[in-house]
């Protein structure tokens, strides 16, 4: 062990040679294959393919491919498509069920074609179902067209069932029924103003009635139930719900036969009856996203050619005439391409686990996935080359696909056209390729998302919000990030993680609206134009309040979701054939936000400079005015121009987005709107205390100026100290190494906040080489204190403002002669100085070679605790401090993780800097989510992977380097353009990522250590990176009981939050700790109260308790520290072998301490608890032995058993004077 740590130092991990690099870079590759097609076409479209692939993208294309064969990833794959498909026996049920359904629709008799509405009223008036009629609903005295049922014209299976491309979902799948209406009742105007919706809903009406008879006759009834339901919340498209419920054994022996043939609830599959209008009925051109279908009567203040279009109504009855079409134009894809049919379930589950579905709003599922990636097969390119082939594996088809997405914008900047016409390739022409387009120039898109299919005339992503698709696009960079990932597998984070399951994860911020008593003021916006746009009023209030959203945040989040909420009513998917419609009344919604840390804390909206002779300016200025309302005024900036804007204040508590919000809603939707989540938002960032400095309160929690305060202090120190010119030796080096400089410390440096256990900054001291440094360690470290007291001198004489003492450092086991300096700055800062020489390690080492064989183990973990604390510690903190800023929410995460572990006494049993790696692990590693843009979501992800992570059998590999930059928008998704070489940065960025070779040495030293201590007795967690290629430097003086029990919190942790969500209670459950599951606790009472000297801002701003200075006497500041500490290290030394002992290191954030005021004179409170070891617990009777090293009692002349009474009132007698009770659990 210590020479792999002795050699790691020593040597410097150097990246693979080029040849090992592999870029993302896509390729021509000729498959050879291709089906149905011309072969003309496809052969000069390979040779102009060919032509631009450079040899060097042909040999990454191999090395991908050949990576892609021998990877574990592949295997994966392969494992989860077994997994994910379909039970035979549950296919053949369904199936047996729908050739019943099937007979059970032929039986339906005609009603004829001619019927009025009031017929149609008349016939339902006494039956059990209703019509679904959606609204408007109409009437009967403007109603002239007919209604009717004729036997269907077509009765198909449609859908991924009918692909074959379903999948198993534990939460169940759906069956598509099409059941089309003869052209016979379709008139070619019906596609206006509601007509085929209505005609429809009949047709469905009347099909449900019968059907529902027939399952009475048929005995069915008992376990088949027929429900209405929206298909894909779409409110114009009401269809039948078909699913099996469990029957009571009395019912089951009834119809024993018949429920083992046809009931299907085991197999959580529910069977939708859609009906659908012939192919072609309607002109296309006239349902384009930009015509309108629904006429409105004009104000006279309008034009007479002011047309509004009406893309929601158009997608839908236009969507209605195509479902086969679509079956047909993928079925064929299917046929051509092998991997299509693995490539398409790939991606249904990589769009389940993120939450994305084809219903309206979300609007990209696995239909809309499919239909891209079979446009890809044909072009996709802005001349129309290929992206896809048809020999691609179905990871390349779903990678490449992905890249897509991630890359090419088909929204703003483009949008991309294709033809499904699945005739064309039988005609002998031609098939038209699918082509990027940029109609408009630069922003060339429709600025929504749009795969426009020029047969159909139907935009497939039609459904799709642009926010929704903005989240689209961040997963899929994400995932590309994870796919392009060489060197770990992340299989799991890419396929298995559901995202759904906690939205506190998957999202920075949830902000939730009270719209009780705003829905009539914004029902009053809901006119007739919006009626026939947004269809329903659910649709209008998302949409209008996604609008303040988008207009009042812009740049500050990446993305956001709406979602409408209730917390009267419960919110249902179906509703019974007996109603007209679904009644969800909403009173409520959340606000889900993804923030760009970059943007979000600006304290200034800038809006339209002040131009009064431009009168366009001017409407915008109205605008911007009429939006932001009094926050608006105009403002001057540093760089001379006059705009106008709105200023924002700073809080430690609240974000500037929250603000914003808080603002921007009420001045929109009334002052009665109100954030009804305001406090839990807040709650976990309040539990970071703020500093006892001017202004902490307007400081928000990504503020460093703190730490940048102790870092020039220190800096002033630095110059003194090497401008010394009167040392034996010159120094060489000056390194902070405390964890103030890393910007992780749990309390913010303050200033004369000597209580503060971390007001000592840690520094290194070294000084240049020398042979004359003694050759045995405890002359050397006497050595060392002498040059420590020439520092002291030299302070002392020049510098008097400075206070300068000595204390003995116990950090290293066995060496009790380390001195350190502690030096006290004018500014109110403490720094302890450790030196370090050349000749420490090879003492340590040759004290390991020459010691006996019974005391090497303890030299060695002597050895590494040197190591940590003086060697690793400097470039520790230097990757830290520099991902610090990279990660702007690691620092207050990682703060508030210490805290937490801090509050459940586990923190003073590991080292901060392996607590700081695991912080860092949701930062670095984002194969699932974003990159943590609030305190709440990074802390959440810290213990999200805790509760995780199987230690004993995983270790954790850190790639510490900065965030990956945004994938570059103008990706080449199409072909290289000669021999275009990486740029320069690519291949820095490359150098600096983990290589394959480094990955394997960190994996195989994680197999080696675990295989000599497979139970974790000895270390338990193994966090590798180039700071600690050994993994153990951290972990290897940890007991198993505080490894175990720091998993079991986490989960806990998580599981308390997934049921309750963050507020006050769960917060207040979560950081305190449990008691009861220690052996006995002693209650701590110091008769001082240390807030004020511990530099924490109490309940009420006092100026007069800020401290300003140290004490005359230095030596005074140890009667304001909490002597928990020394008590704790006494007992350790005294019980250690047989008792585990913790306790809380920050007095001031114990949960009795936090209603303390500025009273000096108020009680702190500490608590300290005992664990007796498996050897002696539970009275354990142990045989007797000399080197026992226990304090035991006699049971029998063999037998001994712990004195725990005995102990106990050892403890509360040397503790007599702080020691405020003592209980046993």
């Amino acid at each position: 062990m210590v020479s792999a740590i002795n050699s790691s130092n020593k040597r410097v991990l150097e990246n693979n040679s080029d040849d090992e690099a592999h870029t993302s870079k896509r390729v021509k590759i000729d498959d050879g294959v291709d089906e149905n097609e011309s072969e003309v076409e496809e052969e000069e479209e390979e040779k102009v393919d060919t032509n631009k692939v450079t040899a060097k993208d042909m040999q990454v294309a191999k090395e991908t491919a050949e990576l892609f064969k021998s990877n574990i990833f592949k295997l994966q794959i392969d494992e989860l498509l077994i997994n994910v498909k379909l039970p035979e026996k549950h296919i053949l049920k369904m199936e047996k069920f729908l050739h019943k359904l099937y007979d059970l629709l032929q039986e339906i008799p005609e009603w004829g074609s001619e019927k009025t509405l009031s017929e149609v009223e008349q016939f339902f008036q006494d039956k059990t179902t209703s019509i679904p009629f959606v609204d408007p609903k109409p009437l009967a005295h403007n109603t002239n067209y007919k209604f009717g049922f004729l036997k269907p014209s077509s009765v198909s299976l449609v859908g991924s069932f009918a692909l074959k491309s379903a999948i198993y979902q534990p939460t169940g799948s759906s069956i598509d029924v099409a059941v089309e209406i003869p052209e016979v009742l379709i008139e070619k105007k019906d596609f206006l103003n509601y007509r085929i919706i209505h005609k429809r809903s009949v047709y469905l009406a009347f099909l449900t009635h019968y059907l529902n008879v027939l399952l009475e006759n048929n005995k069915l009834d008992k376990f088949i139930k027929l429900e209405y339901k929206y298909k894909n919340n779409d409110p114009l498209q009401p269809i039948l719900n078909i699913s099996a419920i469990k029957e009571d054994a009395e019912s089951k022996k009834i119809n024993n036969k018949l429920s083992n043939d046809f009931n299907f609830y085991k197999t959580k599959f529910n069977i939708n009856i859609l009906i659908t209008y012939p192919e072609g009925i309607f002109d296309t051109k006239k349902l384009l996203p930009h015509r309108n279908s629904i006429r409105i009567n004009k104000n006279s203040q309008q034009e007479e050619n002011f047309v509004i279009p009406t893309p929601a109504y158009n997608f839908s009855v236009l969507s209605n005439c195509y479902q086969n079409h679509y079956l047909k134009y993928l079925h064929r894809t299917k046929k051509n391409t092998e991997s299509f049919k693995e490539a398409m379930i790939l991606a249904r589950i990589w769009l389940y686990q993120r939450g994305f579905n084809s219903k309206f709003g979300n609007g990209f599922g696995s239909f809309e996935f499919s239909v891209l990636m079979t446009a890809l097969l044909n072009g996709g390119g802005s001349t129309g080359n290929k992206i896809l082939l048809h020999g691609f594996s179905s990871y390349q088809l779903f990678k490449t696909t992905i890249k897509y997405i991630a890359t090419m914008d088909l929204s703003e900047k483009g949008y991309l056209q294709f033809n499904s016409d699945v005739s064309s390739s039988n005609s002998g022409s031609a098939v038209t390729t699918t082509k990027y387009s940029t109609d408009e120039g630069e922003n060339g898109g429709f600025n929504e998302p749009t795969l426009l299919d020029k047969f159909t005339k139907i935009n497939i992503l039609g459904k799709m919000s642009l926010q929704s698709y903005k989240i689209l696009r961040l997963y899929a960079q994400n995932t590309l990030i994870s796919l392009d990932d060489q060197v770990k597998q992340q299989f799991e984070g890419i396929f298995l993680n559901n995202l759904t399951k906690n939205q506190l994860l998957k999202y920075d911020l949830i902000l939730e609206l009270d719209l009780s008593n705003s829905l009539s003021s914004i029902a009053e916006k809901f006119n007739a134009e919006e009626k026939i746009t947004s269809l329903t009023f659910d649709n209008f209030l998302v949409k209008y309040i996604s609008n303040i959203v988008s207009k009042s945040l812009g740049e500050r989040i990446k993305a956001f979701d709406i979602e409408l909420t209730s917390n009267t009513h419960e919110i249902n998917k179906t509703f019974s054939i007996n109603k007209r419609k679904l009644n969800n009344k909403f009173n409520g919604c959340k606000i889900k936000l993804v923030l760009d840390l970059d943007e979000s804390e600006k304290l200034v909206t800038k809006g339209p400079t002040k131009d009064d002779s431009d009168e366009n300016n001017k409407f915008v200025v109205a605008g911007f005015k009429r939006f932001w309302g009094s926050k608006a005024s105009l403002r001057r900036f540093k760089d001379g121009s006059i705009v106008y804007s709105c200023v924002w204040n700073n809080s430690s508590s609240h974000s500037v987005v929250i603000n914003i919000l808080q603002y921007i809603l009420q001045h929109h939707l009334g002052e009665s709107c109100k954030i009804s989540n305001l406090k839990d938002l807040t709650t976990l960032q309040e539990l970071l205390k703020l500093p006892n400095v001017p202004g902490a309160k307007a400081q928000n929690v990504t503020n460093l100026s703190n730490y940048f305060n102790l870092k020039k202090s220190f800096d002033e120190l630095y110059k003194i100290i090497f401008q010394m010119s009167d040392l034996p030796l010159s120094i060489r080096n000056v390194q902070p190494v405390g964890a103030g400089f890393r910007y992780t410390s749990i309390l913010q440096p303050a200033p004369f906040a000597y209580s503060n256990p971390d007001f000592l900054q840690d520094v290194i001291l070294e000084f240049e080489s020398s042979s004359k440094w003694p050759d045995e360690i405890a002359s050397l470290e006497k050595a060392k204190a002498a040059f420590m007291l020439k520092i002291h001198d030299n302070i002392v004489a020049n510098h008097s403002e400075y206070k300068v003492t000595f204390s003995r450092d116990e950090s290293i086991p066995l060496n009790l002669e380390v001195i350190t300096m502690n030096v006290y700055t004018p500014e109110g800062y403490g720094f302890r100085f450790r030196v370090l020489t050349e000749r420490d390690e090879i003492l340590y080492l040759r004290a390991i070679n020459n010691c006996r064989n019974d005391l090497k183990k303890e030299l060695e973990n002597t050895f590494l605790k040197f190591i940590q604390i003086y060697k690793n510690s400097v470039n520790h903190t230097r990757t830290i401090e520099l991902l610090s800023h990279s990660y702007p929410m690691y620092s207050p995460s990682c703060r508030l993780f210490k805290q937490w572990l801090d509050s459940h006494l586990l923190f003073t049993h590991l080292p901060e800097e392996l607590i700081e790696l695991i912080a860092m692990q949701p930062f670095v590693e984002q194969s699932s989510y974003f990159q943590p843009g609030s305190v709440q979501n990074g802390f959440l992800k810290i213990l999200k992977f805790l509760s995780k992570w199987n230690w004993l059998e995983e270790p954790l590999i850190l790639d510490l380097i900065k965030p990956e930059d945004q994938v570059d928008e103008t990706a080449d998704n199409e072909e290289s353009n000669g021999d275009s070489e990486i740029s320069d940065f690519n291949l820095k960025k490359l150098s600096e990522k983990l290589t394959i070779a480094q990955y394997k040495e960190f994996q195989t030293n994680f197999e080696e250590t675990r295989k000599a201590n497979p139970t974790g007795l000895n270390f338990q967690f193994f966090v590798a990176s180039r700071v600690d290629p050994t993994g153990i430097l951290y972990s290897s003086d940890i007991n198993l009981s505080i490894a175990t029990r720091l998993t079991a919190l986490s989960k806990i942790a998580m599981n308390l939050i997934s049921q309750h969500g963050v507020n006050e209670k769960t917060m207040e459950l979560l950081f305190s700790p449990g008691l009861k599951d220690y052996d006995f606790v002693v209650n701590i009472a110091i008769p001082k109260n240390l807030n004020a000297s511990s530099g924490i801002l109490g309940k009420f701003k006092n100026i007069d308790s800020m401290l300003n200075k140290f004490p005359e006497d230095i030596s005074d500041v140890t009667d304001l520290m909490d002597p928990t500490y020394q008590l704790v290290k006494y007992l350790n030394k005294k019980y250690g072998t047989h008792i585990i002992f913790s306790y809380q290191k920050y007095i001031t954030l114990n949960n009795k301490n936090k209603n303390i005021g500025d009273d000096e004179d108020e009680d702190s409170y500490n608590v300290i608890t005992g664990l007796v070891k498996p050897l002696f617990k539970n009275d354990k009777l142990v045989k007797f032995r000399v080197n026992l090293d226990a304090d035991v009692l006699p049971v029998d002349d063999v037998n001994v058993k712990l004195n725990l009474d005995g102990i106990l009132t050892e403890i509360s007698n040397f503790g007599f004077d702080i020691i405020d009770s003592v209980t046993t659990n």
